[in-house]
């Protein structure tokens, strides 16, 4: 099985912008800017640009839940280390749910 390299990635996310943000700060503290329709991520040798666009909202009966559409730009870095990063900010922006 051959890995592949981390260019881009498309993710339809719950979440308001300023959640969104809020989200990426606490994982990656000090080394996120930009917003709100565009951030850029910095740790080490990896850099990502990811961009954020609104999607329509997902509606359950009379639940309204808010959707964005983030696309990352994986711009630097070995494919390991934009891995290991992506991990770490998975595990911090987990919800709860289900």
């Amino acid at each position: 099985m051959q890995a592949t390299s981390l260019t881009t990635l498309e993710r339809i996310v719950s979440a308001t912008r300023k959640e969104y943000e809020q989200g990426l700060k606490q994982a990656l503290p000090g080394g996120v800017s930009g917003g709100p329709d565009f951030f850029f991520l910095t740790e080490g040798e990896v850099e990502i640009r990811i961009d954020i666009e609104s999607h329509p909202d997902l509606v359950i009966a009379l639940m309204r839940l808010p959707r964005l559409k983030a696309t990352w730009h994986f711009v630097s870095g070995s494919d390991e280390a934009k891995a290991d990063l992506l991990k770490r900010i998975d595990w911090s922006m987990k919800r709860g749910g289900g």
